[in-house]
């Protein structure tokens, strides 16, 4: 699979997930737990693996190879782990050590990528060109926001969702926009 389809089916999957959770009832997401968060997070991981290898064989997206294993391997242990134990929300200690380490994983994976994306981007390739910065920057940035708006957002499972949503969302678009601005 060719780096320009593994973005379009990565975008498409985030989009229709976001659709997914915007209009199945609240009362039916809440009775699942973690679940459909797990699902989501697992294919996502499992497309983010195939865009890890996607980027490894593109020439001038090389140096995001290395940030997009780190972020499907996160998004691959946080789907398996959720989907192990879907009711841990439920249990007060369980739930604040899951979501403690949601909010480290993305935290410290959405500053690094910016830290990340800043110094390579900054270096010369022999073509002078160097594509996947912009995109990078604005996944790491969802990333890092997602962690922090989940410190101030854990009140109810609505913000949560909402959450949810929005970096489904914004992730979906921005790996959709891409896959179409990738050239053939």
């Amino acid at each position: 699979m060719n780096l320009r389809m593994v973005l379009l089916l990565r975008g498409a999957f985030g989009l229709l997930f976001t659709l997914y959770l915007l209009f199945a009832p609240i009362s039916v997401e809440a009775q699942k737990g973690l679940g459909r968060n797990g699902y989501y997070a697992v294919i996502d991981g499992l497309i983010g693996m195939a865009l890890w290898f996607a980027l490894s064989r593109h020439p001038t997206a090389r140096w995001l190879s290395s940030l997009a294993f780190a972020d499907a391997v996160v998004r691959l242990v946080i789907g398996v782990f959720g989907l192990a134990n879907p009711g841990i929300q439920s249990r007060v200690l369980g739930s604040v050590a899951y979501y403690g380490v949601v909010i480290v994983a993305c935290i410290v994976l959405g500053a690094v990528g910016l830290i990340y994306v800043a110094m390579m981007s900054k270096r010369e390739l022999p073509n002078g060109r160097r594509s996947g910065a912009v995109p990078a920057f604005i996944v790491s940035l969802c990333t890092l926001l997602f962690g922090l708006a989940l410190v101030f957002g854990l009140a109810t499972e609505d913000s949560r969702r909402d959450l949810v949503i929005a970096l489904a969302g914004s992730l979906g678009l921005t790996y959709l926009v891409t896959g179409f601005r990738l050239k053939r």
